[in-house]
């Protein structure tokens, strides 16, 4: 989400038990349980982590979320990539609105459609059928984890990156919901 400060963003998102952790501490702690609000990079401030998943459900949980953050902190962005899963997602969220989201669960295809598929989704090639695939399946393109992390370059920041700023002495926070 736009911000400079990490801490009025744990704030923002009701966090508890929060403590303090670099870049390499904080990923390590939350892979299981809890939450990293990472220090701004690029004005941006970065929330990921194993409670995420508590928001699973776009009705009741992710989206109230997004449109709740972003009145608040202006853009918000959600990206998810669980190739294990078969998960794979995206929002966009602007003064308290949706923009557009889109999610999609492997045995049960698409789950979350908001908004219109943006430009960045049709330079991507989301959405378009493959003239190869010759299956009988409803759904005829899918995403990945390569889609999601070219959509979160073109939205936010590009994860594959994030290196160099993992390997930067700043500070965040670490807390549970």
């Amino acid at each position: 989400m736009t911000s400079a400060d990490s801490h009025a963003v744990v704030r923002a998102l009701g966090l508890r038990t929060v403590l303090p952790a670099n870049w390499a501490a904080g990923l390590a702690e939350v892979a299981a349980q809890g939450a990293f609000v990472s220090p701004p990079v690029g004005g941006l401030v970065l929330v990921t982590g194993a409670d995420l998943r508590r928001h699973s459900d776009p009705d009741q949980d992710l989206l109230p979320l997004l449109e709740r953050l972003s009145r608040q902190f202006g853009n918000v962005c959600w990206f998810a990539s669980d190739s294990d899963g078969d998960v794979h997602g995206w929002a966009r969220a602007a003064g308290g609105a949706v923009e557009r989201a889109y999610a999609y669960v492997g045995d049960r295809g698409h789950q979350l459609w908001v908004g219109e598929v943006t430009a960045d989704e049709h330079a991507l090639g989301c959405f378009v059928d493959d003239p190869r695939d010759q299956s009988d399946d409803e759904v005829k393109w899918w995403p990945d984890r390569a889609t999601v992390h070219a959509l979160a370059a073109a939205w936010a920041v590009d994860p594959d990156r994030l290196a160099l700023a993992a390997d930067a002495p700043a500070v965040g926070h670490v807390g549970r919901w």
